[in-house]
C-alpha cells in the first residue's frame, strides 16, 4: 500500500485542473441554491391555487348562487365537496380514530400487520395471530393502519349519509374546491 504524500501530490496538480474543479463545485453550489430557491417558489405557487380552489373560487360562486358554470372555451366548472382526512401520528390519537371505527362497524377498512400483511376485512385474523404469536412467548411487531384513500372514500360516504366523523380524532376538513373540466 502506498502512502500518500498531500502536499506532494498537490504540487503535481496542475493549477488549471484545480481551477476548472473549483468552477464546477461552485457552479453545484449555485444550482443548489436555485433548486432551493425554485422548490420554495413551487410551494408558495400551490399554496396560492390552493387558496383560490378551495376558498375564494368557491366563496364567490356561492355569494352568487352557483355551483357550476361553462367558460368561454368550453371548460366545466364545478364546485365540489373536498375532504381531507388521516390518522394523526400521534399513538393516543391514532388509537382513539382505530378504536372509533371499530366501534362505528367499520373495523374491516383497518389494516393489520403482524408478521405478515392482512387485508381490509382481516382485522379479528390479524388479532387471532397476534395473541397466538403471544402465547408462544414471543413479543410480535404490528402495524394497524389504513389506507388513505380507504380513509377518503369511508368518510366521504359517512358524511353523504348524514354521519358524523368526531375532527377531534381524525385529522378532518370538510370544505369545497373547484374542478375545471377541460372541454376535448
Amino acid at each position: 500500500m502506498s502512502k500518500i504524500n498531500f502536499e506532494e501530490d498537490v504540487v503535481n496538480i496542475d493549477q488549471d485542473s484545480l481551477e476548472s474543479v473549483s468552477e464546477l463545485l461552485r457552479q453545484q453550489l449555485r444550482m443548489e441554491a436555485e433548486i432551493e430557491l425554485d422548490e420554495l417558489a413551487l410551494k408558495n405557487l400551490k399554496e396560492k391555487h390552493r387558496k383560490l380552489s378551495e376558498e375564494i373560487i368557491p366563496s364567490k360562486m356561492t355569494e352568487l348562487g352557483m355551483t357550476s358554470t361553462t367558460m368561454l372555451d368550453g371548460s366545466k366548472v364545478d364546485v365540489v365537496e373536498n375532504i381531507y382526512v388521516s390518522i394523526p401520528k400521534d399513538p393516543d390519537k391514532s388509537a382513539a380514530c382505530y378504536k372509533w371505527l371499530e366501534d362505528n362497524g367499520l373495523g374491516d377498512i383497518i389494516k393489520n400487520n403482524v408478521g405478515m400483511s392482512f387485508g381490509k376485512g382481516e382485522n379479528e385474523d390479524a388479532k387471532k395471530l397476534e395473541q397466538t404469536i403471544k402465547d408462544l412467548g414471543f413479543i410480535p411487531e404490528v402495524k394497524v393502519s389504513v389506507h388513505p384513500s380507504t380513509l377518503k372514500a369511508t368518510v366521504k360516504q359517512l358524511v353523504k349519509d348524514g354521519r358524523s366523523v368526531p375532527d377531534n380524532f381524525f385529522n378532518l376538513f370538510i370544505g369545497q374546491k373547484t374542478k375545471i373540466t377541460k372541454k376535448k
